[in-house]
């Protein structure tokens, strides 16, 4: 790092091997942390804003890499080297933010990592007196002048409400600042980001921090990245648990055709797997009928008992299921409750702020004696909510994002650390999905492998059976890279390629409320009522992967079928119409935006054939139930009227 602040060099001496000045010293940043913590100081320090960074440097940094770690020694280093006060730590959400005030509180993550010289704390340096806007302890808005660490939800900073006008007129009242935005793929929200470009005026440098950069809008944060530290580096270097998928293997299948209005059973069909597509059934039924909701738990628990075993009375291991909606949420809760004898942990946006904070404190809840086994939440608990205890995910619905699939498995792939347990011991994250959610595109993420011809009785220990991770990749001659040349402006497509005869797309109907009206629904549905599963697959997700299959669950008591609540069930049928709405707008060629029109006019659509007129809100429950058993139907009937969703956004007034 030739050109470095002697100040610079003094305190990047201090973390360093005392054998090795390529690494850092043990106790402090992990190999990982280390590099990306100097990337920064070369960038800030030595390249500066003009050559890079002039909207911040961004670290993409795997779940469970430590990202906190890294801003710690960055705001170390800016006090010591560059004497910065003042330091703001952004977040977007209240999980994430409780998260970073107990790492921070009393200075515990630099004392934890040793990122402070003694000479630092004696003359004062190291002092990080903290305030957390918003959080109800003492500080907040009355100590953001002195505070050195101002942490805060990204919201409390919005220009649209009065009390984040007052909380960034303060701050920037004040002196310059460095800024760290944690989770930044939120940060292309436009006021997320007309806040960020206000603080410019004061900020001395702006990091950020996330494990997925890609949004499900596909946009990124508009710093430039500086450092990927990816899945696959940590799994090969052991920083993360190895996920392991296990999906079950189904030779039949049977299916009741049930009158949804009056629920009068008309037929019984039992299928072979293979001809199951001709039905058309909906991908989540796989997951949250009665019977195979009950089947895929049963394998989930199964997995739990052998992360038990390997637990051994060490740590208690957490199975953590994720639902679509809150009544597929209360079904999974209730049917762990009352079938498999399993109290859960229920987290949505209704829950009130005692179960946030219990499944916020899960960590330590494990180690008080009264341990929670499972947790059922509704995409609640997903960035920011790290609790290394997650040892298996249950998936009840299917991820058409890649942020959000990568969030939610991300959840189970912190290692715990606990006393007695080496840092070199195998440890897996077991994730029970289903081959009809068709999630390998999640799964290719983690570079399946598979080990094949395992015979259905073989008996495998994971933890034993782990192949070493293949090392990682890195660039023997950089010299050699080459700049891939821009695109020649004097190329231009005449016309000569051949994308065949593609039939026009459909005019929009102008008269598309009468279209709509036109439509007629069979109320017959039909609903999986028995599966035959010969066995369980389990699939390794590492870089030489393999593939198990287990014993099939026994399922020999009668069914009981979890109760839905009369609010859950709405906000089921309102949650379905708006996912309905979002696919046909997109699916018409259109985008995401234009959603509310079709939203509207379904929600019109589903009171008059299904709610007798009445509002959502105020309809009878039969009702209700009997609109939500038609979701299905209606996506499909809409969807194939052609030009219809585009007449009700052309012409819907």
């Amino acid at each position: 790092m030739p050109g470095l602040k002697p100040e610079s060099f003094a305190y990047v001496e201090f973390l360093t091997s005392r054998n090795d000045d390529q690494l850092p010293r043990e106790g402090t940043l992990w190999p990982h942390q280390w590099e990306a913590f100097l990337r920064v100081v070369y960038a800030h320090e030595i390249l500066g804003k003009t050559e890079i960074g002039a909207d911040g440097l961004l670290l993409n940094v795997v779940t469970g890499g430590g990202k906190t770690a890294v801003i710690a020694a960055l705001v170390a280093w800016l006090r010591i080297a560059h004497g910065v006060q003042k330091f703001v730590l952004l977040c977007p959400n209240l999980i994430v933010r409780d998260r970073l005030e107990d790492d921070f509180a009393g200075g515990k993550v630099f004392k934890a990592r040793d990122l402070l010289p003694e000479s630092a704390v004696s003359s004062g340096l190291g002092n990080f007196d903290l305030t957390t806007l918003g959080s109800g302890k003492d500080g907040g808005w009355s100590s953001l002048f002195s505070a050195s660490v101002v942490l805060g939800n990204i919201h409390q900073f919005y220009q649209s409400n009065k009390s984040g006008q007052s909380n960034l007129a303060g701050l920037m009242n004040g002196p310059e600042f460095a800024v760290f935005n944690d989770e930044a793929h939120n940060s292309p929200a436009p006021e997320y980001e007309a806040t960020l470009l206000r603080m410019r005026e004061k900020m001395i440098l702006r990091v950020d921090t996330t494990a997925t950069p890609d949004r499900a809008d596909g946009r990124t944060p508009d710093s430039e990245m500086i450092y990927e530290y990816s899945i696959t580096d940590a799994l090969a270097d052991g920083i993360i648990k190895t996920p392991v998928v296990y999906q079950p293997d189904i030779k039949t299948v049977q299916l009741t055709y049930t009158d949804a209005q009056t629920g009068e059973r008309r037929k019984v069909e039992e299928i072979n797997w293979e001809e199951v597509d001709r039905l058309g059934l909906n991908a989540t039924q796989w997951v949250t009928d009665d019977e195979p909701m009950r089947q895929q738990m049963a394998i989930a628990l199964k997995r739990l008992e052998e992360q038990e075993r390997r637990a051994r009375g060490r740590w208690q291991p957490v199975l953590f299921v994720v639902a679509v909606c809150k009544a597929d949420a209360e079904k999974a809760e209730r049917t762990l409750a009352d079938y498999f004898k399993v109290p859960a942990l229920l987290v949505t946006e209704d829950s009130d702020e005692a179960d946030r904070k219990r499944a916020q404190e899960l960590g330590k809840r494990q180690k008080s004696g009264r341990p929670i086994k499972a947790v059922v939440s509704v995409l609640m608990l997903r960035e920011g909510w790290d609790v290394p205890e997650v040892g298996v995910i249950l998936l009840l619905r299917k991820f058409g994002s890649r942020v959000y699939g990568q969030q939610v498995i991300g959840r189970g792939l912190r290692r715990v650390r606990v006393k007695g347990v080496v840092p070199g011991e195998p440890q897996i994250c077991a994730v029970v999905d289903h081959p009809k959610l068709e999630h390998q595109w999640l799964w290719d993420i983690f570079n399946a492998r598979k080990r094949e011809n395992v015979m259905l009785d073989d008996h495998f220990d994971e933890t034993e059976d782990l192949p070493p991770p293949l090392p990682k990749q890195e660039m023997a001659n950089p010299d050699l890279v080459v700049d891939v040349p821009p695109a020649d402006p004097s190329v231009v497509d005449d016309g000569e390629f051949d994308v065949g005869d593609l039939p026009p797309p459909p005019q929009p109907v102008e008269d598309w409320q009468a279209a709509l009206d036109q439509i007629e629904y069979d109320p017959v549905v039909a609903e999986i009522t028995k599966v035959g599963i010969s066995g369980v697959t389990g699939q390794e997700l590492g870089v030489k992967g393999w593939k198990t299959v287990h014993s099939a669950p026994d399922l020999s008591e009668p069914g009981i079928t979890g109760a839905v609540t009369d609010e859950a069930a709405r906000d089921a049928v309102k949650m379905g119409m708006l996912g309905i709405a979002e696919e046909l707008t997109v699916e018409a060629g259109y985008a995401a935006a234009f959603k509310e029109r079709v939203y509207g006019a379904i929600v019109r659509h589903v009171r008059r054939k299904f709610l007798k007129g009445d509002s959502l809100g105020l309809a009878d429950r039969a009702d209700v139930d009997f609109a939500r058993k038609m979701l299905r139907q209606i996506k499909t009937k809409i969807g194939a009227v052609p030009g219809l969703v585009a007449g009700i956004i052309e012409y819907d007034n």
